[in-house]
């Protein structure tokens, strides 16, 4: 580099301080204030294809103005350093084989405290570029975590539970606002037969409904499988698997792999449903979340479980209806009694107990004793079953009732309550013979003969 090039530099870098450098009077905070608008800026830097100059260079160069003046500005060719000697990187190979964990910091400074290598000989770009040469640099040697596929060998044996956030619908509330709606699925891990609903909060009582439709439908899985999410790993849940005697698994935190299966399926949600039901909703054709489940129950029953899967090779239907293996199915009544909330309570000196702020009444002999009580979470009107030692005493009696169910527990079905003119959707629709609905658990009690006071 020549005398003229120099020159040059250090004038483009003096330009660059020469607002702080002129004006002595700056204090420190007003100096560092002008030097960032200075790094804001694009420059044409003399002889490099950088157009920034960061912070830290600048007060570089004020420091260097302030102790050299403007010679101190001009770049300094470097003297070339003294060939470093093979003998220490291999020293410093020789403590990386020895233990891959150790960090090249660690490295070069546990050579130094041994008196091995002179104090400041080598540097860490040295020895990394020394370690990638000999394929012993960290990211070399790091053991990549591998996984294996796995795969149910029955239907009901794995089921997997899961939510997708989606599309928008118009508020019922707030009129002229869009609120989004979550899909709430569970899929059979051997057959991918798949079954979901749309609800309007990732709540528990959506996970409980999707849950107890499955279960009527097709019977009690051997495992569940899900995540973490605060729904999934609830309290109640695991009572109501620990009763069905269903195995609750959750996936490992931040290892999204093994929810691979229904994450394609939602994949194709988003490709083949949502867009033509956007359509709908823009064309005022698809309003409620009655109407949008209604179009998914179709797109369901008349596409995805009867199309060729791309793995099975299979109908997902008729792979699930041609399995041999019997599913436990349990009655209506022990449904319900499955997925009823529990909890404890302590019986006041009067034989009272408060549940959700109501107040009941029990047998005089549970006074000032701890009882479990189970209830209808979305229903207290059908009654609180008491329990002292694992034993069934008589129900309790209403006494105040201020409540009629559990804070935060309204019913799912309740709450879903609230252009060429072709659509996909509605071709599927309009193949289907009669109405294709969701089911409702409370008209299949009713029609089973199943009363409210039997329960």
């Amino acid at each position: 580099m020549n005398e003229k090039i120099k020159e040059e530099i250090a004038q483009f870098r003096y330009s660059l301080i020469s607002p702080v450098v002129s004006r002595i009077e700056l204090s420190h905070g007003e100096q560092t204030e002008l030097l960032k608008q200075t790094s804001k800026g694009e420059y044409d830097i003399p002889y490099s294809n950088r157009r920034r100059v960061g912070l830290r260079t600048l007060e570089r160069y004020l420091e260097l103005y302030k102790k050299g003046s403007f010679e101190a500005l001009k770049p300094h060719s470097r003297s070339r350093a003294s060939k470093i000697s093979v003998q220490y990187l291999e020293e410093a190979a020789s403590l990386r084989r020895e233990n891959h964990c150790r960090s090249i910091e660690r490295i070069i400074d546990m050579l130094e405290q041994s008196k091995r290598v002179p104090e400041g000989v080598l540097k860490r770009s040295t020895v990394y570029d020394y370690f990638v040469k000999l394929g012993i640099a960290r990211k070399q040697t790091k053991v990549k975590e591998s996984y294996r596929r796995y795969g149910a060998s029955h239907r009901g044996e794995i089921l997997q539970g899961d939510v997708h956030h989606t599309l928008h619908l118009p508020d019922p509330i707030r009129e002229g606002y869009n609120r989004q709606v979550y899909l709430f699925g569970w899929l059979d891990d051997y057959t991918r037969l798949f079954y979901g609903e749309f609800y309007w909060a990732e709540k528990l009582p959506a996970l409980e409904n999707t849950l107890k439709k499955w279960i009527i439908g097709y019977g009690c899985p051997t495992n569940i499988y899900c995540d973490n999410g605060a729904v999934y790993s609830s309290h109640h849940l695991k009572n109501i698997c620990g009763r069905l005697g269903v195995n609750l698994l959750h996936s490992r935190p931040h290892k999204p792999q093994g929810k691979g299966k229904i994450e394609k399926i939602f994949q194709l949600v988003e490709s083949s449903f949502k867009t033509e039901a956007v359509l709908l909703i823009k064309q005022g054709r698809l309003k409620t979340i009655e109407d949008l489940n209604t179009y998914f129950s179709v797109w369901l029953n008349k596409f995805y479980n009867q199309r060729l899967h791309s793995s099975t090779k299979q109908k997902p239907l008729v792979m699930w209806e041609s399995g041999e293996n019997e599913l436990r199915k349990p009655n209506l009544n022990e449904i319900y009694e499955a997925f009823l909330y529990e909890d404890e309570k302590t019986v006041s000196k009067t034989g009272i107990i408060r549940v959700e702020t109501n107040e009941y009444e029990v047998e005089t002999f549970l006074a000032c004793k701890k009882v479990q009580v189970r209830y209808d979470p979305y229903d207290l009107s059908k009654g609180i079953h008491v329990y002292y030692n694992g034993i069934r005493h008589n129900d309790a009696v209403v006494a105040v009732i201020r409540r009629h169910h559990r804070k935060n527990f309204v019913s799912a079905e309740a709450e879903a309550t609230m252009n060429t003119g072709i659509n996909f959707l509605e071709l599927l629709k309009n193949e289907s013979t009669q109405e294709v609905r969701g089911i409702s658990f409370s008209e299949i009690l009713y029609k089973s003969g199943v009363k409210k006071d039997d329960i």
